[in-house]
Order: structure tokens, then sequence, then C-alpha cells
């Protein structure tokens, strides 16, 4: 039977010019499987070592997702240059690298008439103190800090929410630090498994909500 379709318009046999793939599902599965080692050791230094890599993979996927919809909007709306969709979403990737998560969630969610970014209400709310954590972490500052002191009011409230405080005495050699009793909590990994699950069950409702 021959095909009413001839070979010039269709890809067959010609050579790929770009590719991406979609690597924020990476960061997600990360996040998750740091989350699991995390709850199943006992090392205390391994499980703050697992809650680090779980933050910093949780924070990394939400920022990986919305720059692969960046895009895929570029290459979907690249067929018309001159359209006013075009136009739009290839000034967002143009900006990409100036935008904070915040900023290029909004400006996507202006393309498809999705949710704005508000930190007040999940799961934006929970995603503002993983992304605290991660920029702790990644950006460690060493600063010398008072007993149960946390270097924020956003990571001080998630100490407070998991009970976390010092057990260390604070005398002579005995004290501890914020980073290290935080970390130490397996109930860490499973909120921030649990936050960044939400997120990614939610991402398409937000983006496109029902009318």
């Amino acid at each position: 039977m021959e095909s009413d379709i001839s070979e010039e318009n269709t890809c067959a046999g010609k050579p790929i010019k770009a590719a991406m793939i979609p690597f924020s599902g990476d960061f997600l599965h990360g996040c998750k499987k740091f989350a699991e080692l995390a709850r199943s050791s006992e090392n205390e230094q391994d499980i703050r070592i697992f809650n680090s890599s779980s933050i910093i993979n949780a924070a990394c996927f939400l920022e990986a997702r919305i720059n692969e919809e960046i895009s895929i909007g570029v290459l979907c709306y690249g067929f018309e240059e001159d359209s006013p969709e075009s136009k739009e979403w290839s000034t967002i990737q143009n900006l990409q690298k100036k935008l904070t998560v915040q900023e290029k969630w909004d400006l996507v969610s202006l393309r498809t008439n999705g949710a704005l970014w508000d930190k007040g209400r999940e799961p934006f709310q929970s995603f503002e103190i993983i992304s605290s954590l991660r920029n702790e972490l990644v950006h460690f500052k060493g600063e010398f800090l008072g007993k149960d002191e946390a270097p924020n009011k956003k990571i001080a409230g998630l100490m407070k929410s998991f009970g976390v405080s010092s057990s260390a005495t604070w005398i002579e050699d005995d004290c501890s630090s914020w980073v290290s009793d935080l970390l130490n909590s397996k109930e860490l990994s499973v909120w921030v498994k649990n936050s960044i699950s939400n997120f990614e069950q939610s991402y398409y409702d937000l983006r496109n909500p029902k009318t």
C-alpha cells in the first residue's frame, strides 16, 4: 500500500539539529531518593549529607521545569517569528539568566493565564522555605550563632514546626549549630519530599487553572 505522505513532508532520514531532555525529572527523583536515604540512615553525618542533597535537588527541580517550559514555548511559537507569542517567549528566554525562579514563573504564567506566584499559599510557601534552605547551604556563611538561632525567619519557623532544638549543654566544648540540628532531623527529608511532590502534582493545574 502506497502512502500519500512523501518523504519531503516527514523527518525520515533528516539529521537532528538540537535536542533537550527534561532533566527536571532527574532532580525530582534525586530529591525523593536522597530523602529515602536520609530516613533509612542511622549515621548523623550521612543523614545531614542526604538531607542537604534532597534540598538542593528539590530547589533545582522547579527552576529546571520552568526553563524547560520556556524552551518549549520558544520552539512551539518559533515557526511564526513575527507573532506576538514568539516575541514574548523569546524575550523571556533572553532574560532567563537574570530572572529569579519567581519572576520566571510569573512571566510564563502570564503567557498561559496561569496562577501567579503567591508566597503566602501552598505550594509556593513551602518552596520559598526550601529555596531559602538551599541558598543557606550552597552559600554557607559559617556564621557564629547562638543556641537554637537560625540564619533567617523562614528557617527559624521550620525548626520550630519540627521541634528542632539543640541537645548540647553549651558548656565547654559541647555545642551545636542550626545547620547540624536541622539537618539531623529525619522529619526534614519527609517534609522536603512531600512539599516538592505536591508542587509537581499541582504544576499543570497552576499553569492551566479551570475557569
